[in-house]
Formats: C-alpha cells, sequence, structure tokens
C-alpha cells in the first residue's frame, strides 16, 4: 500500500476509535471480567485493523472493526477456557469464518477482475471520466480540465459508462 493509502487507512482507523470507542469498549465489557481487559481487546481490534492492506474496500468500518473486535474476543475467551470442548467449539467457528471469508474474498476479486475487464471495454475517454469520477473522486469541471472535455461530455461520458457497466455486470451479482 502507498503512502497515501496509508495515511487514508491511519485516519479511518482514527475516527472509529474517536465516534465509536467508548460503544466498543462496553460491548467487549459484557463479555470480559475486567475493564482493562476490555481496553486490552479494543485496542488489538484497532491495530488488526490498521495492519489490513486494503481499508478502501471495508464498505461498513464500524461493523467491520467490531466483527474483529469479535474474534480477538474469542482468542481471549479461548486463552481462559480450561475445557477442551470450549477451545473444539472455537476451532470450528473460527474455521467456518475463515472459509465465509475466503469465499467472499475469491468472490470480490472475481467481481473486481470482471469490472477492470469491462472498463477496458469502454472509450478510452470514457473508461477516463469514470476512474476520475468514481475512484479519484473528482468533479466533472476537474475532470473536464484535465482530459480537454465540456462538463457536459463528462456528464455523457460518465453516464453512458455506468450503464455499460452496470448491463456489463448485471450477471455477476
Amino acid at each position: 500500500m502507498g503512502q497515501q493509502g496509508g495515511r487514508h487507512g491511519e485516519r479511518l482507523v482514527e475516527q472509529l476509535a474517536i465516534e465509536h470507542h467508548e460503544d466498543l469498549v462496553r460491548y467487549i465489557s459484557r463479555r470480559v471480567r475486567s475493564a482493562a481487559d476490555a481496553r486490552e481487546i479494543a485496542q488489538e481490534a484497532y491495530v488488526r485493523l490498521l495492519r489490513l492492506d486494503r481499508k478502501d474496500l471495508i464498505r461498513r468500518p464500524r461493523a467491520y472493526l467490531y466483527r474483529i473486535a469479535t474474534h480477538v474476543l474469542y482468542e481471549y475467551e479461548l486463552r481462559n477456557r480450561s475445557d477442551r470442548a470450549g477451545l473444539a467449539r472455537w476451532e470450528t467457528e473460527r474455521a467456518a469464518h475463515a472459509q465465509e471469508g475466503v469465499a467472499a474474498e475469491a468472490d470480490l476479486l472475481a467481481l473486481r477482475a470482471r469490472m477492470e475487464s469491462v472498463l477496458t471495454e469502454l472509450s478510452p475517454k470514457c473508461r477516463a471520466v469514470l476512474i476520475l469520477h468514481r475512484r479519484e473522486g473528482m468533479t466533472y469541471q476537474e475532470i473536464g480540465e484535465q482530459i480537454g472535455i465540456s462538463v457536459s461530455m463528462v456528464k455523457k461520458y460518465l453516464a453512458q459508462g455506468l450503464q455499460y457497466c452496470r448491463k456489463a455486470l448485471a450477471d455477476c451479482r
């Protein structure tokens, strides 16, 4: 991940901590014995979120943070359990979650590859408009200036590109 992506990821985690830290610690506190353990588990969840390479692919950051915290909490509970039945159940649950994650990631990668393929089918200007608007977040005016076309042509290319992509990706759902 480049430096820009790293800063974005740090800002994301910082914003989550500012907005949701107390709620996250309360959520964890319901399952652990001490407030110190709850704060430690929350901190570990933030660290794991920071370590992710592609935070820009996370659609619901707060929910994802809670999911990470739940996994850290399971690990905490595992360390504190003495019964083997609990260990086996936890390992089964974790394996199921891991398989779900692998399948979801494979689906996401396949969709991304299909999207990249669909983008190559567009005209160069149409593709540039879509990418500059959707990926780079540029305004119509900024795109027009960069490519050398009018704002109305930017709108036209964007509408055409989105329509084409929707049709081409309809079978991926």
